[in-house]
């Protein structure tokens, strides 16, 4: 399993996990809503978004998502996908990430985050913003 921005992943196995898609993106991917955050979580600074995403994952399980949503990937690595494009700041930070924090955290998984500049090389949450 990957991370990535909707503008960086055309590739096999995308997962939405965002409240929307860009316009213009190819079909061929699936969504997952039970890891979106709320709208009304959006516009929060990440001191505020977290324990309410965090909530959010409180309520599932770890494996069951896991399962599921290599299940959607149809046999492709599945690959997360939400708006935020890297590099991560403190201004911009991204829910997909906390997903990936969450799966090495719970079942022991390093979910790497896809790295279009780094020419098909992936980044683990290591190199992202630590928030």
């Amino acid at each position: 399993m990957m991370t990535a921005s909707w503008f960086s992943w055309r590739g096999p196995g995308r997962i939405g996990i965002s409240l929307g898609t860009p316009r213009g993106i190819p079909g061929g991917y699936r969504l997952f809503r039970p890891l979106n955050p709320t709208r009304g979580m959006l516009r929060l600074p990440p001191e505020e978004f977290e324990p309410l995403y965090a909530a959010i994952l409180a309520k599932l399980d770890p494996q069951a998502t896991w399962d599921e949503l290599h299940r959607l990937a149809g046999g492709a690595e599945p690959v997360l996908l939400c708006f935020e494009s890297l590099p991560f700041t403190e201004g911009n930070f991204c829910h997909r990430r906390r997903v990936a924090d969450w799966y090495m955290r719970e079942l022991g998984e390093e979910v790497p985050e896809y790295d279009p500049g780094g020419i098909g090389e992936v980044v683990s949450e290591h190199d992202c913003l630590d928030r």
